[in-house]
């Protein structure tokens, strides 16, 4: 057989043959696949270079028995390559991902080590890769999500080890993933546009420890967790349904197993139901988001039992109840949001006991009652949102000693906890911060039934923010200690009963960013500074005052009315007599500035003569003297 020289198409499948497969030069096709006792020795084969072999190459279920050669690469053309079950040995050679039209590699059922080296991204037109049965080690490279035709990736039992890398979900062509019987320890194909529902066979990864498909387009029913998961996190999708009783019986059981499942995040879907009651059986529970869906019922009193629990949200649901003397057992708690429920009873004293607590948000329910003193017991608290319930009572004046606001040391959540979702008010508009990193601290207060005076330690709190004490029955002065928070942006104090002038001080606080005292019972001058006449020039936020006056209001003040703030004010009273002046005096320099500039300049074009360049401006310079002196004469 040797001897057919021009030989171009060999196809000799399932015959019995034994002894060596030929090296043909002219050869275009080869398939000697299922001749188990036929060797084939691909260095002789491919000793020369084979120019015309550029269909396929199939030599499945025949012996190899050795690695694949570097000089592969001499049939640069091969399109379709069939090498499963071949005894072949060692590590790919780097040649062979020089094979740029190749479209199907199936290197199955081998015994090749080595690593998947990152050149496989050569293969800029491969549809089918299966490397499955082998001995392939280390982690997928990322280079693989370059291969953007591929239909058909196959890569179960290997000794493939640590994640997935979470561009493999770009790769859109793809229709068949299978990865089991590896090492692989983490899922990550998060923040993309996956739809449909997550396949059976990805909680077939014996290994697997971490999954993440967050913020995906997935729908149906939630999976349960696969035994041995540590976390799983299916946030920001579509899922429906309720969350089962097998889903915390499945918890339990990898508690059984020795591992740790610490995360579950079911955030921001459309889950119904109750919480299960076992899902506390599990003790390690560390974060536990079930925020942002349709839940309802009370919290589980079994819930106390998941003792290392440090992270709880339920905000945004349909839940009901008395949950805070349940929660008030978290003892290593930091965070906790259930903002937006229908929750009632008042804050228990023994919530003081959570001294790690730093982000507390019980916005929008039907809490009642006062603040507890022992709440100055949360010295590492940085986030205070009581807003939209029925508290009443006054503030605790030990509110100012809250450290947690005061120093700068260590007051951040580690980035571990991830996405928060958290919903706040502040600068007069709700914003969603997504990570704690994104907002320092804040105190909202607003719309409840608060009274008394504010207390003035609350200007101790340094890094605070924002301040929010809007819509409640605060009497008495606005303090002067705010003007200690050096660092605020966001002061509402609007729908009060507040009274007095409005402190002098408050002009000192750059940052400040957006300001509302309107509807109250302020008066006096309003003090001005360059900064804080532009946080209302409609007079808005001073607006349901109707005792003070001065700038931005069209109330001229007595001169019998400036107490507290006439030194300040004075300067700007005058100012404001010769701002017409001004502006007209303005207007007239900037006319005749535009008119000799423009027909200066044209005539310059115009007459391009160099002779009169310095003559001209000359001249020009000596209108503008002028104008100047005229200024300086008129203004003093």
């Amino acid at each position: 057989m040797a001897n057919l020289t021009s030989l171009s198409i060999l196809e000799l499948i399932d015959c019995q043959l034994h002894g060596s497969a030929p090296y043909l030069p002219q050869l275009k096709e080869l398939d000697v696949s299922g001749n188990g006792d036929l060797h084939v020795d691909l260095t002789w084969m491919f000793k020369h270079r084979c120019p015309k072999l550029h269909r396929y190459f199939q030599i499945s279920n025949t012996v190899v028995n050795k690695s694949i050669p570097s000089s592969f690469s001499n049939g640069p053309l091969l399109v379709i390559l069939y090498a499963s079950s071949c005894y072949i040995q060692g590590p790919l050679p780097s040649s062979l991902y020089n094979l740029s039209y190749l479209k199907i590699l199936d290197l199955s059922y081998n015994s090749i080590t080595g690593f998947i080296h990152p050149s496989i991204s050569n293969l800029k037109i491969l549809r089918y890769l299966d490397l499955s049965f082998n001995s392939f080690q280390g982690s997928m490279p990322k280079s693989i999500c370059q291969n953007f035709p591929l239909e058909v990736l196959n890569l179960e039992f290997n000794n493939l080890t640590t994640r997935i890398p979470s561009c493999i979900s770009k790769l859109q062509n793809l229709r068949e993933f299978t990865a089991t019987g590896n090492f692989i320890e983490e899922l990550d194909v998060s923040q993309n546009s996956l739809t449909g529902t997550i396949p059976s066979r990805l909680f077939k990864l014996k290994y697997l420890r971490k999954i993440n498909v967050g913020e995906n387009k997935l729908h149906g029913l939630v999976s349960l967790p696969p035994q041995g998961i540590e976390e799983f996190d299916l946030s920001n999708n579509k899922f429906s349904g309720e969350i089962s009783l097998e889903f915390g019986k499945r918890l339990s059981q990898n508690q059984a197993l020795f591992t740790s499942t610490s995360s579950i995040d079911l955030s921001n879907n459309k889950l119904s139901g109750s919480i299960p009651s076992n899902i506390g059986y599990y003790g390690s529970l560390e974060t536990l988001k079930l925020g942002h869906n349709n839940l309802s019922g009370k919290v589980t009193e079994e819930l106390k039992l998941a003792e290392y629990l440090s992270f709880l949200q339920l905000n945004n649901n349909y839940l009901d109840g008395t949950p805070l003397n349940l929660i008030s057992e978290f003892y290593r708690l930091e965070f906790l949001n259930l903002a937006d429920n229908n929750f009632e009873d008042s804050i228990p004293a023994a919530l003081g006991l959570l001294q790690g607590l730093r982000f507390f948000s019980l916005r929008s329910n039907k809490f009642s009652g006062s603040i507890p003193e022992e709440i100055i017991h949360l010295q590492n608290l940085q986030l205070l949102d009581l807003s939209l319930n029925n508290f009443s009572g006054r503030i605790p004046n030990n509110l100012g000693n809250l450290s947690g606001l005061i120093d700068t040391s260590d007051y951040l959540l580690p980035e571990s906890y991830g996405d928060v979702r958290l919903d706040i008010a502040t600068k007069g508009i709700m914003i969603e911060i997504k990570k704690l990193t994104d907002y320092s601290s804040m105190i909202d207060l607003s719309s409840n039934n608060f009274d008394g005076d504010i207390p003035k330690e609350i200007g101790l709190l340094k890094l605070l923010l924002s301040l929010n004490l809007s819509h409640n029955h605060f009497s008495g002065a606005v303090p002067e200690s705010i003007a200690d928070l050096l660092g605020l942006e966001s002061l509402d104090l609007s729908s009060n009963k507040l009274s007095g002038h409005i402190p002098q001080a408050l002009t000192t606080i750059d940052s400040l960013a957006v300001l509302n005292l309107s509807s109250n019972n302020l008066s006096g001058r309003i003090p001005r500074e360059p900064h804080f006449d532009t946080l209302s020039l409609d007079g808005s936020a001073f607006s349901g005052n109707e005792l003070l006056c001065g700038y931005p209001t069209k109330k001229i003040c007595e001169s019998n009315s400036n107490t507290n703030t006439s030194d300040g004010n004075n300067e700007f009273d005058e100012v404001d007599q010769e701002d017409a002046k001004d502006k007209l005096l303005l207007y007239a320099i900037s006319a005749l500035g535009f008119g000799v500039g423009f027909w200066g300049l044209f005539f310059v074009l115009f007459l391009k003569k160099q002779k009169w360049w310095f003559p001209y401006w000359t001249f020009i310079d000596s209108i503008v003297v002028r104008i100047i002196n005229c200024i300086h004469n008129t203004r003093w």
